[in-house]
């Protein structure tokens, strides 16, 4: 399968903030997704619910396995009577001792299909919890693109309010020696304010994307360094798709969802058909009627249970488990469009913002020739102000164009991996300790110590 390689590291646009890039100690896309994986509480809740699914198998298990309990009792009983010439009083402590144990034989295929209900909705779970990984990993990666996009629109404004500053100095002298006329004047003021406004709202939405940034990551931005080059991605559409339909968290996530409706229909079932189990019983008691008496009784027994009437209710219960089983299978075919929407819209996207990098470099370029150009020619009085001006903004256009492409260019090339259910921490070989939650379920039924 044919795959190539898209590098954004190093363009123009993104290094016009110096403070942003090439700063020895700044925090570096790696390092600021490596800490969301490890501390985002999103990410904590998803493998905490993906541990108590796996528990679910273990309560499953259970019903194969023998029930034993104990008890114990003592009580104080006192008997006054008196009748005739004798008055009796009788004073016993009884107390007694039991152990009692259960185990299922046979229960229509309920036990079974509970398990691999369960099974598969720990499987559900967890390729749910992939699903939100990549999705965090996604949202950290487009909020510390978010700033360092939003940091070099601030420093684009920024200078370009310097050099209108000194576009309106220079008026006011041409104008103070007759050059020009008092309306020039007015749009090198008027262009000024413009400029102000735009650079005071770029702080606000910069403050909004540092913001988003320590919501998702866990702490506020530092100085951020240039992102590393995205990893080999598909060179078509189809081969993406191809892979999607094999990676996909949320397609694998409704598959297991099937399973486990699949399995719940059995278990309705199992409830119609007839129950065996075996049960015994070994008991002692003392001091029962009078201090000395002991008894010793021991029993073992089968019984078996046949549902004969219920109601409709057991039939009802097969009919949904039907129903939810038709409707997981087309929350199949519902997972299977939407990732294929999901991989073409992202591929599209990455195509489009690198034709507008492309196109944005040399409008960058053009406008730089072109605003050299008009600049001399205003100095000979062949240019108006306004002449000038409009090359400056031209100018400023572009640069800005140029830097939110690169920002989508590079995000749409991680939506890619997320549609195809690649943005992962491997992929990416981020510094983290990646596991399995449903490792920290026991895998044995053998705890004797429930009180623990």
């Amino acid at each position: 399968m044919a795959f190539k390689t898209f590098f954004m590291a190093g363009a123009m646009a993104l290094t016009m903030a110096g403070g942003m890039t090439g700063l020895a100690g700044a925090q570096t896309l790696e390092e600021s997704l490596a800490l969301a994986y490890r501390t985002n509480p999103t990410l904590l809740a998803e493998r905490a619910r993906v541990r108590a699914s796996g528990e679910a198998v273990v309560q499953a298990r259970a019903a194969w396995l023998p029930s034993i309990s104990a008890s114990a009792s003592i009580a104080n009983t006192t008997n006054d009577s008196s009748g005739g010439f004798f008055n009796q009083s009788n004073n016993v402590t009884p107390k007694s001792y039991s152990i009692t144990g259960t185990q299922a034989i046979w229960r229509s295929g309920q036990i079974s299909g509970g398990i691999d209900q369960a099974q598969a909705a720990a499987l559900a779970s967890l390729e749910n919890l992939r699903a939100i990984e990549q999705s965090v990993l996604l949202d950290a990666a487009s909020s510390f693109m978010n700033v360092r996009r939003d940091a070099t629109i601030v420093e684009i404004r920024r200078n370009n309010v310097d050099v209108l500053n000194a576009q309106l100095r220079a008026a006011e002298d041409r104008f103070e020696v007759g050059e020009i006329t008092r309306t020039d004047v007015a749009q090198a003021e008027a262009r000024l304010s413009a400029a102000r406004s735009q650079l005071t709202a770029a702080q606000a939405q910069l403050a909004t994307s540092r913001n988003a940034y320590a919501r998702i990551v866990g702490q506020a931005p530092a100085t951020l360094s240039e992102p590393p080059s995205l990893p080999s991605l598909p060179e078509t559409v189809q081969d993406a798709e191809s892979i999607a339909l094999d990676f996909s968290p949320t397609l694998r996530a409704a598959a297991f969802s099937e399973e486990a409706a699949d399995a719940a229909v059995r278990v309705a079932r199992g409830a119609m058909g007839p129950s065996i189990g075996l049960n015994g019983n070994a008991s002692r008691s003392h001091d029962n009627t009078f201090t000395g008496d002991e008894s010793t009784r021991y029993s073992i027994g089968a019984q078996v249970t046949m549902p004969l009437f219920t109601g409709g209710l057991n039939r009802s219960r097969v009919r949904a488990a039907n129903y939810n089983a038709d409707a997981a299978r087309q929350q199949v075919y519902v997972a299977r469009r939407l990732t294929l929407e999901n991989v073409s819209n992202a591929y599209n996207a990455l195509l489009a913002a690198q034709s507008v990098i492309e196109s944005g470099r040399q409008a960058v370029r053009a406008n730089e020739i072109a605003l050299d150009g008009v600049q001399q020619e205003a100095q000979v009085g062949l240019r108006t102000t306004l002449d000038v001006l409009n090359a400056e903004q031209e100018l400023l256009n572009a640069r800005l164009t140029l830097v939110s492409a690169e920002r989508d260019a590079y995000v749409a090339g991680l939506a890619l991996l997320q549609a195809m259910g690649l943005l992962t921490a491997d992929t990416l070989d981020l510094a983290v300790e990646t596991s399995d939650p449903l490792n920290d379920v026991p895998e044995d039924n053998f705890d004797l110590t429930p009180w623990n």
